[in-house]
């Protein structure tokens, strides 16, 4: 049987969907660290356990050569499973290990909290006091500006009138507006079609087409000429501080409240002297590059001072702590995590009144609206106290499920049969330090084509290890992901996927499988797949489509985007073996988007198990059999066809 007939996939779905509403509250471990496309726990889980029922073993070696954010290592180490997990990148294989490691909660918590105490300090920059009241800052919103290019006046830049709802509260009847003339905020009604400026008395329509995450263009209230807002963003770092969020110290049980700045706010960002270690310079990139249009060049940009002084502070002060090794890993890794909350790239949620990572959205944000993040506040999102709970639960989670025997991290060694506990390794997944036949299971996903630049999001946690000394570069050319700046084409991620796989199968016993997920919009992604599949002598033998993200998701919200993965289970090819296995397919296939994944897979199966084929005829074959219309899966036109550019997710 293949593993994939070990699984009722209907009801899998059902758990996927519920993990996926609040996956921290299920699975707490996935608060460690941020890393991207994680593939739900309790479908990992599956995998494992009918892998377990197929081999009649209830304890074999189980592999993940990319592996991310730690879900097929989590779960193996629940049930017991020794594991090998490697990554190219030092800051997932930093999380996934110092995750596994066993450390004492108490003992966390307690030097969690005298780290606090250190940096109490640098807290009190945000606070005020107001009619016998305290009051600490929480949020600072501001607005990008920049001198018109015509005719020399100062514009604010935002994206769109609408600001933010002045509360959560639901059924919230007002808004704050913004003036792009004068730069002033007004409390009107949210549903306005214009209101008149408390500032400049102007006329400003609320009505617009544009995005509010995204400015182009912008008509100058001054000269009345149409400006893009490339040409402005370029020259100048400055903002307007325009909105504060404010929570009482003094005072339990007060709602935090979101006003307008006044001339006695301390708002102004006050710049020090500049880290050597953090004033680097942002390497170009696909994703990066967005950051450098912006006008940003150097990574201590994308900070407040006070925030770069809480961080810096932090990481230098784990040191002398009298604590355990172990202990200041995870208060480490807790302190980087927080460099995601850039005061100057997150923006604000507006309808939902919160502030979102600097990389929410699988992207570097392009807003002109953003947030300051207190990052030593008690409340708001990414903050240190809240992620040292985080954190805390973490721990106490996997005290109760159990960590692995040993826990090992290294670059490399000499290969081995035996894996007690878990290893994660740091590096290019074309070595594998497991000797041949070692492992039983290969469960993984590669990267998903051009969809997500893993490498170029995760330099904002690099260049801050960086600042710790715990590496010095990452690897980035070695990445199977097609990239333009590098002059990276699909033929180049072809290879690279080829050759990890083709190493996996070294490494896999002759009765092992190969587990992959993948879903994407580009023929041309599934195709290399095929190839790298087929090159790296493997069969495929079953399929099925599971639930992969959930719907609301920042970087899904409002587009055709997949919300289904492929499972594709492989074996080993057999040189004895001349008939083709039977492929079947698993899991719900009510709608068109699993129908297509589907037909994808079974034109996909027919290329890697016959040798041969057009992907792209297959595909089309299976949708008629399948009386489904073909949706999101397209030949990418001559940019995904030469390679060099990414597609949209």
């Amino acid at each position: 049987m293949a593993l994939v007939d070990h699984i009722n996939w209907a009801r899998l779905d059902r758990q996927v969907v519920q993990q996926q509403r609040n996956r921290s509250a299920h699975v707490p471990a996935i608060s460690f660290y941020r890393w991207w496309a994680r593939r739900p726990h309790c479908f990992a889980g599956a995998i494992l356990d009918a892998a377990s029922l197929e081999f009649g073993l209830k304890r074999f070696l189980v592999a993940d050569p990319f592996s991310g954010g730690g879900t097929v290592a989590f779960e193996a180490v629940r049930r017991k499973l020794p594991v090998y997990a490697q990554d190219l990148y030092p800051w997932p294989s930093k999380g996934l290990a110092t995750a596994l490691t066993p450390t004492d909660a108490d003992e966390f918590k307690a030097a969690a909290k005298m780290l606090l105490e250190t940096l109490t300090p640098l807290r009190q920059r945000y606070s005020r006091d107001s009619h016998g009241d305290a009051w600490e800052t929480t949020h600072i919103i501001r607005v990008r500006t920049a001198p018109c290019p015509e005719c020399s006046e100062r514009l604010f830049l935002f994206s769109d009138p609408l600001i933010s709802l002045v509360s959560r509260a639901t059924e919230e009847p007002d808004a704050f507006f913004g003036c792009s003339g004068c730069g002033t905020v007004s409390q009107r009604r949210k549903d306005a079609h214009f209101f008149f400026c408390d500032g400049c008395r102007s006329r400003i329509s609320t009505r617009t087409n544009r995005a509010a995450s995204r400015l182009t263009s912008i008509s100058c209230p001054h000269c009345f000429k149409r400006i893009q807002v490339s040409q402005m963003l370029r020259s100048t770092l400055q903002w307007h501080p325009v909105l504060l969020r404010e929570q009482c110290l003094s005072r339990k049980g007060l709602p935090s409240k979101l006003r307008m700045v006044v001339n006695e706010d301390e708002v102004v960002d006050l710049r020090a002297a500049e880290s050597p270690a953090l004033h680097s310079e942002i390497p170009r990139g696909v994703e990066t590059s967005a950051l450098i249009r912006w006008g940003f060049a150097f990574w201590d940009q994308l900070y407040s001072q006070r925030q770069l002084d809480a961080i810096t502070t932090a990481l230098d002060s784990i040191s002398a702590l009298s604590t355990s090794e172990t202990v200041k890993e995870h208060l480490r890794l807790a302190v980087l995590g927080a460099t995601e909350m850039a005061g100057y790239v997150c923006r604000w949620e507006r309808y939902h009144p919160k502030a979102l990572e600097a990389i929410a959205n699988h992207r570097f944000s392009r807003s002109t609206i953003t947030v300051e993040t207190n990052l030593l506040s008690n409340t708001g999102r990414g903050t240190l106290p809240r992620r040292f709970e985080a954190a805390e639960k973490a721990i106490r989670w996997m005290q109760e499920e159990g960590y692995p025997a040993r826990t090992t991290r290294q670059d490399s060694s000499a290969r081995r049969r035996i894996v007690s506990g878990a290893m994660v390794v740091t590096g290019n997944s074309e070595r594998q330090l497991l000797k041949n036949g070692a492992a039983r299971l290969a469960f993984t996903d590669p990267p998903y084509h051009d969809d997500l630049q893993y490498g170029e999001l995760a330099r904002l946690f690099h260049v801050w290890m960086k600042y710790t000394g715990e590496f010095s570069e990452a690897a980035e050319d070695d990445e199977a992901v097609p990239n333009s700046p590098r002059g990276v084409s699909t033929q180049h991620y072809e290879d690279k996927v080829a050759a990890c796989l083709t190493e996996s199968r070294r490494a896999l016993s002759v009765e092992g499988r190969l587990i992959l997920t993948f879903h994407n919009k580009n023929l041309i992604a599934w195709e290399a797949l095929a190839r790298a599949l087929r090159r790296a002598g493997f069969d495929v033998v079953g399929l099925a489509t599971i639930t992969a993200e959930n719907s609301a998701d920042h970087s899904k919200r409002g587009k055709r985007s997949f919300l289904s993965d492929l499972v594709i289970e492989c074996r080993p090819k057999h040189p004895k073996r001349r008939r083709s296995w039977e492929v079947r397919v698993h899991g719900v296939s009510g709608k068109a988007e699993r129908r297509n994944l589907e037909a994808v897979g079974l034109a996909l199966s027919q290329c890697v198990n016959q040798g041969e084929g057009d992907l792209d005829a297959l595909f089309h074959q299976h949708l008629r059999r399948l009386k489904a219309k073909r949706i999101l899966i397209h030949r990418g036109g001559k940019i995904a066809c030469r390679g060099l550019m990414p597609s949209k997710r």
